[in-house]
């Protein structure tokens, strides 16, 4: 068991905060290939942010890969999930996370991250 969890990588986490929200995005397992995103939304005080739809798009523009945007999946959990996204380039990525939060509001948050070459 234990050589099994020294084998697990722990996901790369993102955190992104504005003076009105707070994202907590994690990348599993953050390499080139098809990696998982779980997106935790919460209020300025740490409350969950109630949202009724997520985007995430991700993008490569020093390779040259448009954005490329996919809605995420609400869990009974209260995080929003997206599954099996392609990584297929090493680089810095850039990530931008918009959460609808009413038919007026829109919440937008960005950040980078690195995907090393294998």
């Amino acid at each position: 068991p234990r050589a099994l969890a020294a084998a697990v990588q722990a996901p790369l986490a993102l955190h992104m905060h504005t003076d009105k929200a707070m994202f907590q995005v994690l990348v599993s397992p953050a390499e080139v290939g098809s990696d998982s995103f779980v997106l935790q939304l919460m209020n300025d005080d740490g409350s969950p942010l109630a949202a009724k739809e997520v985007t995430l798009t991700l993008s490569l523009p020093e390779r040259g890969i448009e954005p490329l945007a996919r809605k995420a999946t609400l869990g009974a959990d209260g995080y929003w999930y997206l599954r099996d996204l392609p990584l297929l380039l090493p680089g810095r990525w850039h990530l931008r996370v918009d959460a609808l939060v009413s038919d007026f509001q829109n919440i937008t948050m960005e950040d980078e991250f690195d995907v090393p070459a294998r």
